[in-house]
């Protein structure tokens, strides 16, 4: 899935080959998912003529400003794609398979060739918007969380932003309304050069163990942006080349530093890490085994409030109906409490499931 590196690469792209050019000619394709809320036809009659004045990036969306709206927001799901026509190799086709839209700019500053670009997506959970107004103010961008990049907050607000959540901690980097932008591998690599398992649980990190956190992941996520996602240009020591189909590539599942590749299912999604230096605290109790007992407890304690306000209307009617009915509270009360008492507390250990491996962007060229 393309993550902030990539899709900072395709910002990029646009940045190098699209600013300053106007749009002479779009094509597109009928598909009611990838254009958001409005027919192919009209998004291709509202961007033609339009020339692109800026781009941006917040967390996973890249958007292309014109010099008037609406403005293009677009995300890139699964296995969305820019491709250029200029990049094509020569046993390549043109129109690239899957493509959805096909936008061609004229030429800009005396220039003579134009530019062509398709946004490509086999799957179709990319996304194609039109937004009025500053798309960073409007959703679904103002609805994410905080961009690294961008505005990674200060060391106390992070720390009561991690603490203050109950769940793993790869879960947490995952969830695009803490952290826009970081997908499953960035966040492993985060995780392993902070040294935290990525099933540790966020409320149970340390200050110290969070100031860490922080700042791998500024850097993590500047120096992937900084190699556009080639992972030819990533540093040595990382995850990076060394995870796809669970360690069996390069390294046969070793590090550089000699320490093992393990993989485990956090967060919903396969997560590598090395168990001798990600070393998880404490155990990890399913939580619907804690909701049973909190649920318990709340039944005895409401057992005893039933129980107190008959012994008070025993006291005041003095009647034999009221003492037996306050006989049987006491009986329920009994019952529940030896219940809650008898309660298990079972260890759930998290099974890897099986995953494709992936394939970079290095060596999809």
């Amino acid at each position: 899935m393309p993550e902030i590196a990539e899709v900072e690469h395709a910002r990029r792209e646009c940045e190098r080959y699209c600013l300053s050019r106007q749009i002479t000619d779009i094509k597109t394709v009928a598909d009611d998912l990838i254009f958001v809320r409005m027919p192919h036809e009209e998004f291709a009659k509202a961007l033609k003529g339009r020339t692109v004045v800026d781009t941006k990036r917040w967390g996973k969306y890249f958007v292309v400003l014109f010099d008037k709206g609406p403005h293009l927001v677009a995300h890139f799901g699964m296995t969305g794609d820019l491709k250029f026509k200029h990049d094509l190799k020569p046993d390549q086709e043109w129109p690239p398979r899957f493509w959805k839209t096909i936008i061609t700019f004229g030429p800009k500053n005396g220039q003579t060739e134009s530019t062509t670009v398709a946004f490509c997506d086999p799957r179709r959970l990319g996304r194609l918007r039109l937004v009025s107004g500053d798309p960073l103010a409007s959703e679904p961008i103002s609805k994410l969380g905080f961009d690294p990049l961008h505005n990674l907050p200060s060391i106390d607000d992070f720390s009561a932003m991690v603490g203050k959540r109950a769940v793993p901690i790869k879960a947490l980097l995952l969830d695009q309304a803490f952290s826009a932008g970081v997908g499953n591998w960035i966040a492993d690599e985060i995780l392993y050069h902070s040294r935290i398992h990525p099933a540790q649980y966020s409320n149970s990190l340390t200050k110290q163990e969070c100031e860490v956190l922080r700042q791998q992941m500024e850097k993590v996520c500047r120096l992937a942006v900084e190699a556009e996602a080639d992972e030819s240009l990533l540093p040595e020591d990382w995850l990076m080349t060394y995870r796809w189909n669970k360690g069996k590539g390069k390294g046969a599942g070793v590090l550089p530093n000699g320490h093992k590749l393990a993989f485990e299912t956090v967060g919903g999604r396969t997560s590598a890490f090395a168990p001798s230096l990600q070393k998880l605290r404490g155990s990890r109790i399913a939580k619907k085994i804690v909701r049973k007992r909190s649920a318990e407890a709340n039944e005895d304690d409401g057992a005893d409030n039933i129980k107190t306000e008959m012994d008070g209307s025993a006291n005041r009617k003095r009647t034999r109906q009221t003492r037996s009915n306050s006989s049987k509270v006491d009986v329920a009360i009994d019952t529940v409490s030896k219940k809650a008492r008898s309660v298990k507390v079972e260890f759930v250990e998290t099974k890897p499931r099986r995953t494709s491996s992936r394939t970079t962007r290095s060596t999809r060229k």
